[in-house]
């Protein structure tokens, strides 16, 4: 005797039979073994309660008064394409063959119907609706928890088309004007594309080992954790704009000078390569006679000396310039793409303001300025600058202070 599939007690069955006799029978049978069964004793009934209640598999004959089983089953199609149906057919019933399989039927049982042969179909087919079922539920599942995520993931094919994106990276996608989440690993192509450390190659070479990148898009910033599994290939998409954001203040201000606000000299080693083929102008300027202003005020008096300086200057300077505290009371100012006699130009303005500057119970202060230009090619390149700066600076101190002086070499 065939086992039945514990699968069979967790749905519904519509049976349709104009043999009284028949019907009894097997609506007696199923009884036993579905959830529910439901009979009709013709098209137009077994219709009418398909509609009213959740059906899971239809099994129904073929020729019935009022409407057929292929007339039915051509109506319960228009209401759901997938459910099961089962005829039960006589071997006069062939010439329905062709409609019933446009109608997609997913099996028959001869008359007079076997019962261990209909048991083992309907077992076959309830373990493939809960298998369904339960895959459907579970990729449901899956995704609600995929949507609780703060991150964004995001499921590609082996050919980098998009299968899965939960919201929060569908959200990252919107903010960004992508309409097509198909583009989104082009996108990530193109941001590091130039990168140095990455080659083009890295997408087509994707290995079972993460891989981490950075990308960055309007001011944004997010870390894509890249793993391939299988033949799929996951991104995990995290928002580190915070996180970076607070990451540059702690490291521009170990680049400040406390007192100041100026940068301290670590900044040149930051940027030198960047001012790689680079023209550039350095102006190195020295408060005069600064040591007198801190033993005749005190330190606390040199101190706002120096703030009051460093907050005019940077004042009346660029975006693109940098403002360096070299030392004591030594500044360096950077200026890119200018020739010398804009750079000299520049050094008279600052000192101007410099002089306009009054500090109660000191009173007014001045420096001396040192400026030299050159073509950055070389670390080797901007040292001589530096020093050429310097040269002018300590010729400014010696032709009388408070004045520009230039290296025109």
């Amino acid at each position: 005797m065939i086992k039945v599939t514990k699968n069979l007690k967790k749905l519904n069955i519509l049976y349709v039979e104009d043999d009284e006799a028949v019907n009894n029978i097997f609506t007696s049978i199923f009884k036993k073994y579905a959830k529910n069964i439901y009979s009709a004793f013709n098209g137009e009934e077994g219709l009418k309660i398909f509609k009213n209640n959740h059906i899971d598999i239809v099994i129904s004959d073929i020729q019935m008064p009022k409407m057929s089983g292929i007339e039915m089953a051509k109506e319960i199609r228009k209401i759901n394409e997938t459910v099961p149906i089962i005829f039960t057919t006589a071997f006069g019933d062939s010439g329905y063959l062709k409609e019933a399989i446009e109608i997609g039927v997913d099996a028959y049982i001869l008359k007079p119907i076997d019962k261990e042969k209909i048991l083992k179909k309907l077992n076959k087919t309830a373990d493939n609706l809960v298998l369904k079922q339960e895959l459907k539920n579970y990729t449901k599942l899956m995704k609600i928890v995929f949507d609780y995520q703060t991150d964004g993931l995001i499921l590609l094919d082996e050919d980098y088309n998009v299968i899965f994106y939960n919201k929060v990276a569908k959200n990252i996608m919107q903010k960004h004007n992508t309409e097509n989440y198909k583009t989104v690993f082009d996108i990530i192509k193109s941001k590091i594309k130039n990168d140095k450390t990455l080659k083009e190659e890295y997408f087509k070479n994707i290995d079972d080992s993460e891989k981490m990148i950075c990308v960055s898009y309007n001011n944004k910033f997010y870390e894509l954790k890249i793993r391939k599994v299988d033949n799929y290939i996951l991104v995990n998409c995290t928002d580190i704009t915070d996180f970076k954001v607070k990451v540059d203040e702690i490291e521009d201000k170990s680049l400040r000078d406390e007192l100041t606000g100026a940068y301290n000299r670590k900044k040149f080693d930051r940027i030198i390569d960047s001012l790689k083929n680079t023209y550039i102008c350095l102006i190195m300027l020295d408060i005069d006679d600064f040591k007198k202003i801190n033993d005749t005020y005190g330190h606390l008096k040199g101190d706002e000396v120096l703030k009051k300086l460093s907050s005019a200057i940077q004042n009346h300077l660029r975006e693109n310039d940098f403002f360096i505290r070299w030392g004591g009371e030594e500044f360096v100012v950077l200026l890119q793409s200018l020739k010398l006699d804009k750079a000299k130009k520049i050094a008279e303005k600052l000192r101007e303001v410099i002089n306009s500057i009054e500090i109660e119970e000191v009173g007014y202060f001045n420096c001396s300025f040192g400026v030299a230009c050159g073509l950055i090619e070389c670390k080797d390149d901007f040292d001589k600058i530096l020093k050429y700066s310097d040269d002018a600076l300590y010729l400014a101190k010696k032709n009388g202070k408070n004045r520009v002086e230039a290296h025109w070499k």
